[in-house]
């Protein structure tokens, strides 16, 4: 996908998650309860917005960079197949972050991450092309930290939208790898 085209992607992402937040802001956190709450049935509707909330902007802000960056280089697998994957993981990890998750409000784009991550590192192994063993080694050297973080609990952190993230991205790698994408 062309450099222009990607980057104008990840501005609406980021934007819109940018807006999502200032009405988070001016309501008084009232956005951050449409999360998902685990085996709820108001939960429910947080598996598909859970990736675009925010509690407060130190979140956003510690998002914004790495998913802008994980996203940028899964574009260059076209821009359907981004679409498709990052669905997919929104769906998959928000359920399993619903159904097996600690009772909290589970918000926050550290989900699509780690999903990105998982989906990037595990194409390159099976599609076996140079183009995605150079991005699963750039994401590799500026994100392999990311696979301690899921061996560490640390309070006030989703552990479980890490991990069903990384998860759902593992799957998508498998599911789309032969997706008619060069």
């Amino acid at each position: 996908m062309p450099f222009r085209q990607s980057i104008k992607i990840i501005a609406v992402l980021l934007l819109i998650m940018l807006l999502i937040q200032l009405l988070n802001t001016v309501t008084n956190g009232i956005i951050s309860q449409f999360g998902i709450i685990p085996r709820t049935t108001m939960g429910l509707i947080g598996i598909p917005l859970a990736p675009w909330i925010h509690h407060n902007w130190l979140h956003l802000a510690s998002n914004a960079i790495p998913l802008a960056l994980l996203s940028f280089l899964a574009l260059q697998n076209g821009f359907k197949q981004y679409i498709l994957v990052f669905a997919f993981i929104t769906l998959v990890a928000g359920s399993g972050v619903w159904l097996l998750g600690s009772a909290a409000h589970h918000a926050g784009a550290s989900l699509m991450i780690f999903g990105l991550w998982g989906y990037l590192l595990a194409l390159a192994f099976f599609q076996r092309n140079v183009k995605n063993i150079f991005i699963a080694i750039v994401v590799f050297f500026i994100y392999g930290g990311l696979a301690f973080s899921l061996l560490s609990y640390q309070p006030n952190i989703s552990w479980s939208s890490h991990f069903f993230g990384m998860l759902a991205g593992l799957l998508a790698a498998q599911l789309f790898k032969n997706n008619g994408v060069k």
